[in-house]
């Protein structure tokens, strides 16, 4: 049976309860959008390769490639970047007007579907109609998640205490020192260890007095060299604020893979893609059983300490399968069976719309353009789930959200 990621069965049955008794409709959503994941194989036995969709559970929307920082892990602005060489005019030309996001949001409202909304970057913040879109959507009946590095977050604190339901910030670090030097900012000013802490209590504040659930803060971190001797207190420093504290493995291409990548791709597809090339690098430079050891100190200790459970995506349970993950990048751990290219749109800045969320080179339509059905169960979606399901995943996605995070 193919693995799939899950929060803590415990903490996940506690959420429920709390948000049922505040949000009945969007506490479905999130009990509906798991299940779909756990039934996948059981609904699809005798039908998965016709290469339709199931109902729509998320839209994914990258809806900017605006950014503040230069972080290193980052794929698309990071050190081997595939934006890093692109133009800031070009690309804030081509982003997508709030008008056409709202007409695309009724398009799924008509269509009678209710899936999540998952807002994301390039730093979502710096896009100009995002509070209004956020609105737009929640009036709708629908859960907003955020994910944020936390630039203009307090700012804006009540609009997000109105509207979003998950709240993922990027944390690196529990000191500025730590934290900026893995996220540094495009201007040598920029403290954004201050900005995410600042969005962190200014939220718990605004949740405190309003004796709310939501936003269910969720801080991502990555964990690298930089952050390895620091994870305990960066665990100890999120917990004061947030609900979970969800810890990514990188996710990473070298460039063996991302050679074998080039050359599926374009057999099954007939061109060239190119954003895996912004996740080439080795990450061969710490002691990674060190890294699974620290991890689960920081298990232990949120157990006895009964709050903000640290949580590992991809979740790996042997010393001896981290040391892997990082050392040979055609190891998968059982994750084997994508499931997100049934349940989820992702939109680029653009409008384009794939159904991968990192690595978006194959498109299905655009929303400025084409019907939500065309794109959703159109014949190119359907290519694109058959080749996955007859042929097997792509060599980059050995190390992707949409298989190991989903």
């Amino acid at each position: 049976m193919p693995v799939r990621s899950r929060i803590p069965v415990k903490f996940a049955a506690s959420l429920a309860l709390r948000s049922l008794r505040e949000d009945f409709r969007t506490s479905r959503t999130f009990l509906r959008y798991q299940l779909a994941k756990e039934t996948f194989n059981l609904r699809h036995r005798f039908a998965r390769n016709t290469g339709r969709g199931d109902s729509l559970e998320l839209v994914g929307i990258r809806i900017t490639d605006m950014c503040n920082l230069r972080c290193h892990t980052c794929g698309q602005w990071g050190d081997s970047g595939y934006l890093k060489d692109s133009s800031l005019k070009v690309l804030k030309q081509r982003e997508v007007p709030l008008e056409t996001y709202q007409r695309f949001v009724d398009q799924v409202v008509e269509s009678g579907q209710r899936p999540i909304w998952y807002i994301w970057g390039g730093e979502p913040m710096m896009y100009p109609g995002i509070i209004e879109l956020m609105h737009y959507i929640h009036d709708r009946g629908m859960p907003v998640s955020l994910v944020s590095n936390g630039y203009g977050i307090a700012e804006h604190a009540k609009d997000i205490l109105d509207t979003c339901h998950i709240l993922h910030l990027s944390v690196d670090g529990p000191t500025a020192e730590i934290h900026n030097r893995a996220r540094p900012g495009v201007a040598a000013s920029t403290d954004n260890f201050g900005e995410v802490k600042s969005a962190l209590e200014a939220i718990r504040k605004g949740k405190e007095e309003r004796g709310s659930t939501f936003p269910y803060l969720a801080p991502i971190s990555c964990l690298t060299a930089g952050n390895l001797d620091h994870v305990m207190d960066l665990n100890r420093f999120v917990a004061q604020y947030a609900d979970l504290h969800i810890f990514y493995l990188t996710w990473w291409i070298d460039p063996e893979s991302a050679r074998e990548h080039t050359a599926d791709f374009k057999k099954r597809f007939g061109f060239e893609p190119k954003t895996h090339l912004g996740w080439i690098g080795t990450w061969h430079d710490f002691d990674h059983g060190l890294l699974f050891d620290r991890f689960c100190e920081m298990e232990a200790e949120a157990v006895k300490r009964g709050t903000c459970p640290p949580v590992m995506m991809p979740e790996l349970r042997e010393r001896d399968q981290m040391v892997r993950y990082y050392a040979n990048h055609k190891e998968t751990f059982g994750y084997d069976q994508c499931v997100s290219i049934y349940m989820t749109l992702e939109l680029d800045s653009n409008g384009d719309v794939s159904p991968c969320r990192d690595y978006h080179d194959y498109t299905l339509g655009n929303i400025g353009t084409d019907s939500l059905e065309s794109i959703w169960n159109g014949e190119k979606a359907k290519t694109f789930r058959r080749s996955i399901a007859n042929d097997g995943i792509l060599p980059v996605c050995r190390r992707c959200c949409g298989l190991m995070g989903y």
